[in-house]
């Protein structure tokens, strides 16, 4: 991930963060792993909806008005996370990629991950890892698993940014206090 705008994931995730994990991650792991590929791809294209949504809910303000206004695709949820930039440029192509072959399924009778397919999707994500990363027995797996964890991830940093957001404003204002009580100070001794 670029650093301009890049994934801003903690050094360290503390049990408070691992708290705000929004679903079971390990129903998540036993669906990945129970099913077939095109199955995992449906899967994670759930959760990852659920993420994109609860990422909304968290940002913006009285955001169900307009989720509850109409059917809201996982496009449109994902175009409104990129408007108020709280997931990470390069993890919204993946998540389009993933978009785009979960709906190639969603309008065919036959159909199947195919290995080129899991390259293309592998490569959007991570260009200069190995082929065998993801044509691994589990390969697929994990990275779906990878790519639904850090958009978790992303979401859950954003509490951690607006409270050291919410701090510096605290501090800022204490500066401005001491700043402007000082020059009243002074302007009366003169």
């Amino acid at each position: 991930m670029s650093s301009k705008g890049s994934a801003r994931l903690p050094g360290r995730l503390t049990d408070e963060d691992l708290a705000r994990i929004s679903f079971d991650v390990i129903q998540l792991t036993d669906r990945l792993s129970a099913v077939e590929d095109w199955a995992k791809l449906v899967a994670a294209h759930i959760y990852l909806d659920h993420i994109l949504t609860e990422t909304l809910r968290d940002r913006i303000p009285d955001i169900d008005v307009y989720l509850k206004s109409g059917h809201k695709t996982f496009a449109d949820k994902l175009a409104l996370c990129q408007a108020h930039r709280v997931v990470d440029e390069e993890l919204v192509a993946t998540l389009k990629a993933l978009n785009r072959a979960r709906n190639q399924f969603a309008h065919r009778l036959d159909f199947g991950v195919t290995d080129e397919l899991k390259m293309q999707l592998f490569t959007q994500f991570s260009p200069t890892r190995a082929k065998a990363d993801v044509l691994g027995d589990e390969g697929f797996t994990n990275f779906l698993l990878t790519v639904i964890m850090l958009l978790e991830f992303e979401r859950i940093y954003e509490f951690k940014i607006r409270a050291l957001q919410e701090e510096a404003q605290l501090y800022r204002d204490k500066a401005f206090e001491v700043a402007t009580r000082t020059y009243r100070t002074r302007r009366a001794e003169e």
